[in-house]
């Protein structure tokens, strides 16, 4: 029987928490961007009672914030590609984004001793979806709220 790998080991803690840190980065600079920048756009459209171009510009953040998270599981197959941890990137690009959106629909898995790297990465998805999700809301109340 062979012995079990230790999944927390050094390699993949620093590699899986480098890419974390990267997509934090590349997270939080979406949401700045959009909170900073297209929200007060958003709130002055949906003042002037212009619903069209407000819906539109809502419709566009969410883009952003879609878009960013693609970067995201770019970032994490290249994590995974790079170290040649996996060694085809259209498979780390699928692995990637079926464990980063925790959908998990590719029966890919890494070997034991960099499975930690899945759990960091789905981790990193909830995480960020779920930031994403709270800026949906603010910003569909800067719509709705107007609307009333």
């Amino acid at each position: 029987m062979d012995q079990p790998v230790n999944v927390m080991n050094a390699p993949a803690l620093l590699i899986g928490c480098a890419a974390l840190l990267v997509c934090i980065v590349v997270q939080g600079s979406t949401v700045a961007l959009v909170m900073g920048k297209l929200k007060p756009r958003l709130r002055g459209l949906a003042v002037q009672k212009r619903s069209g171009m407000a819906h539109l510009l809502f419709f566009i953040s969410i883009l952003t914030l879609l878009m960013s998270h693609l970067a995201q599981i770019m970032i994490w197959s290249w994590f995974l590609y790079w170290p040649g941890i996996m060694t085809n990137p259209h498979h780390a690009v699928l692995l990637a984004g079926s464990t980063y959106t925790t959908v998990g629909f590719t029966n890919d898995s890494l070997p034991e001793r960099w499975q930690l790297l899945e759990v960091i990465m789905a981790v990193s998805g909830l995480f960020a979806f779920a930031w994403s999700t709270s800026i949906f809301y603010g910003l569909s109340q800067q719509i709705y709220r107007e609307e009333d």
